[in-house]
């Protein structure tokens, strides 16, 4: 008779008893999760009424394994999209509860007597609020749709990132011991946030396109297959840099997450993760010793009133902090008092490197199954409270409260531009440092000892520096750009006050202090060579490649590409549902973004007798003039080559941003110019057109697909003459669903970009005609 390993009767047993539990949870309407733990419990050693596993070593790596692919999921249904929408009201709360309960957590466990690291991880479980049951909650009342319960849907999205990285800091902390410093505390943060950019920017880059172009070849089971691939590499990867599995289970699913076929891979992956995932719940209710549970009922009673109180508290003044009212505030704090699966992977975190104590576990899962079914009655008793709150405080205190959150914002805009520019600044030197750094890291330890063994070492230095300039060339072009993505950002600021003249060049010197950093490394470095020839060819190298527009075109086709996988499923999404709700624009996506608007050139502007590529509007501001008018004659789209003469009136087009740069150059730099025609949108402006029964001649728009007999294929916007040869604009690019409103024209058109181009119909037809198939 062939024998049967242990582990299929224990995973039979366990499978029939959880089916059972759940059916009946399923009819009492209670969560999941629950009927899980029941069925761990009866299964587990401490009931004896019923037959035990027998193999629990075995149950244990397979719950770890259902950790993974929770965590896979997690990161399947998060997305970078969502994060990046859910306003600052997410973040300023999410971070005042969770570190405010990983505080209250830390010294309860003291007062309890437990030691450092006991303490330090129950303050991590207590931190965390549940999703399955806050959403079961939410659907249960029927509240989803609300104002507070989107708000609430964002915290969990931040508390969940926030949860993975305080599991590696945690994992850190248990490993370096106690008594770990604050230097190696800062350093393991550091490094941390190094991968996880650099698996970000690269894992953004690489891995919807993988799924893009090989989605004709997968069907269901190779795509379910090639997912999972994905996930457990990932696994490997991150526990050999010394993080936790989850960290890279999660980072792989919230990037296949923008793929176009994520739902499907979501919908083939949910049965793996529904198995694993209940062997995990399952051996989380294995622990538990009611034995335990009546020795330490004054701690659970304990850190269920902490829980409740101090979740309620802290989660309801962070989003008064970030400048809700009264009301939504306490609405959010009371939906989040509750713990949930994400503690139980903490604990399981913690047990499994042997740095928690026994009790701690079933104590944790004690206090999740109270606060659990108290959630329901918590969130139904927000509006009541809400009542009893607003009549107890004083007048004084409601008007403060009133005065100082939204409903009536008083210094709503001020810097913002300073604070956009910062932001957007410090993001983009952030991902060029981590990405140069690593490709000079990666030079250094591993190519050039690779290459070392296999030439002589002049030729092997040689071609490792060769090597490594190539592949940073296009980061240090980004980087030696004077400005940001949103070079209206950088001007606004410029032209605004001479005052802000000193930090701006304080921050691009920063950005070429950086950039002569990376190359001074490859010199002196990797090739060898003395400090002044190291300094002397890190000069030459800066200079040819900040003027290299190959270079910059080569860096926009990848910026690009990152964009469409970043944004390109909500996109369609969106575009999706334009069109249910009939709401798709006549003239195409760009038809709110841009705006056209008429300026006349007074008679004593230092602008008259100068040609317009002199006057470098499209550098400068952005616009682009699409029309000189005199009282003589009407020029549309003039070349480079137009002088400006008296009385001229320039019709230009550009978005909101960029007028207000343009106003403010002609308010600080004298251009004598004054606005006779406020800015309107492109749609009422191309509408105007055409109910003008008098002109003849009006504007339109084409669309021109990029396919691989397009002779501008590969080449790019500037190299095309588009505006010079044919008088028309390029106003648009669609690559996939993204879309780019003005692209730069260093820009290199690719096989299946869609162009926009504005011009008369008879400079529209002959570039349809002539050049573009």
């Amino acid at each position: 008779m062939a024998h049967l390993p242990p582990i299929v009767a224990d995973l039979a047993m366990i499978l029939l008893v959880a089916g059972i539990t759940t059916i009946l949870f399923k009819k009492l309407n209670q969560p999941l999760v629950l009927g899980y733990i029941i069925a761990g419990f009866i299964t587990g050693p401490h009931f004896n009424f019923f037959p035990t596993v027998s193999d629990t070593a075995n149950i244990n790596a397979w719950s770890e394994i259902g950790v993974i692919f929770l965590l896979f999921a997690l990161g399947l249904e998060f997305s970078f999209y969502k994060l990046k929408s859910v306003g600052s009201t997410a973040f300023i709360a999410t971070f005042v509860e969770i570190g405010g309960m990983l505080i209250v957590g830390y010294f309860t466990g003291h007062m309890l007597g437990w030691d450092h690291m006991d303490s330090l991880f129950l303050g991590g479980m207590l931190a965390m609020s549940s999703t399955t049951i806050i959403i079961k909650a939410f659907e249960d009342l029927k509240l989803k749709g609300q104002r507070f319960t989107e708000m609430v849907f964002g915290i969990l999205i931040v508390e969940d990132i926030v949860g993975i990285i305080m599991m590696v800091l945690l994992s850190t902390l248990a490993a370096a011991s106690a008594d770990i410093s604050t230097l190696e505390l800062i350093e393991s943060v550091m490094r941390l946030l190094f991968f996880l950019v650099l698996w970000f920017v690269l894992g953004m880059y690489l891995v919807p396109s993988f799924f893009k172009r090989a989605e004709r070849l997968m069907n269901d089971e190779t795509l379910l297959v090639a997912s999972i691939g994905l996930c457990l590499g990932m696994v490997v990867l991150a526990t050999h840099m010394g993080f936790s599995a989850a960290l890279g289970a999660f980072i792989m699913g919230s990037l296949i997450a923008e793929a176009p076929s994520a739902e499907k891979i979501e919908h083939l992956v949910k049965p793996v993760k529904d198995l694993f995932g209940a062997v995990f719940f399952v051996s989380v209710g294995m622990l538990v010793d009611p034995a335990l549970l009546l020795e330490y009922a004054v701690p659970i009673i304990v850190l269920v009133i902490v829980t409740l109180v101090g979740k309620l508290l802290l989660s309801g003044a962070g989003v008064l902090l970030s400048g809700q009212n009264l009301n939504t505030s306490m609405h959010c704090g009371f939906s989040l008092a509750q713990i949930g699966e994400f503690s139980f992977i903490i604990a399981s975190l913690g047990m499994s490197l042997g740095v928690i104590s026994d009790f701690l576990y079933p104590i944790i899962v004690a206090v999740s199954v109270m606060t659990t079914f108290t959630t329901p009655f918590f969130v139904m008793a927000a509006e009541p409270a809400y009542q009893f709150t607003k009549k107890l405080l004083p007048q004084r205190t409601l008007e403060w409260l009133d005065r100082y959150t939204e409903e009536n914002p008083d210094n709503d805009g001020k810097d913002s531009d300073w604070r956009d520019f910062l932001r957007e600044y410090f993001i983009r030197i952030l991902i060029f440092t981590t990405m140069l750094s690593a490709v000079a890291l990666g030079s250094y330890y591993y190519l050039q000892p690779y290459l070392s063994g296999k030439m002589s070492a002049p030729y092997s230095n040689l071609l490792t520096a060769l090597l490594t300039l190539v592949v940073m060339a296009p980061f240090l072009r980004a980087v030696l750009v004077n400005k940001t993505n949103h070079p209206e950002l950088f001007s606004t600021l410029w032209f605004k006050k001479r005052s802000n003249h000193i930090p701006l060049t304080l921050l691009l010197f920063l950005k070429i202090l950086i950039a002569a950093a990376f190359l001074y490394f490859v010199f002196a470095k990797l090739l060898g060579l003395q400090s002044l020839l190291a300094a002397l060819a890190t000069a030459g190298a800066a200079y040819f490649i900040s003027s290299s527009d190959w270079l910059m075109g080569e860096y926009l086709r990848m910026e690009s590409r990152f964009l469409v996988n970043l944004n390109e499923r909500h996109m369609l999404k969106h575009r999706e549902a334009l069109a249910e709700a009939g709401e798709e624009h006549l003239y195409g996506w760009f038809d709110e973004e841009l705006q056209l608007a008429r300026y006349k050139i007074c008679e004593d502007s230092p602008m008259i007798g100068q040609t317009l590529t002199q006057l470098a509007f499209r550098e400068l501001y952005g616009c682009n003039i699409l029309q000189v008018s005199t009282p003589e004659e009407v020029i549309d789209m003039p070349g480079g080559h137009h002088i400006l003469q008296k009385d001229s009136t320039l019709l230009m087009i550009g978005t909101d941003s960029q007028f207000k740069l343009f106003d403010t150059a002609i308010n600080t730099q004298r251009l004598c110019m004054t606005l006779v025609e406020e800015p309107i949108t492109m749609r009422e402006f191309m509408l105007r057109e055409d109910n003008d029964k008098e002109n003849v001649s009006v504007f339109l728009s084409c669309a021109i697909t990029i396919d691989k007999h397009s002779p501008i294929l590969g080449k790019s916007l500037k190299d095309t003459n588009i505006r010079d040869d044919w008088h028309c604009l390029v106003i648009g690019l669609e690559r996939g669903s993204y879309t780019m409103t003005n692209p730069n024209v260093s820009l290199v058109f690719e096989k299946g970009d869609l162009l926009w181009v504005l011009g008369k119909q008879k400079m529209i037809n002959q570039l349809v005609r002539e050049e573009i198939p």
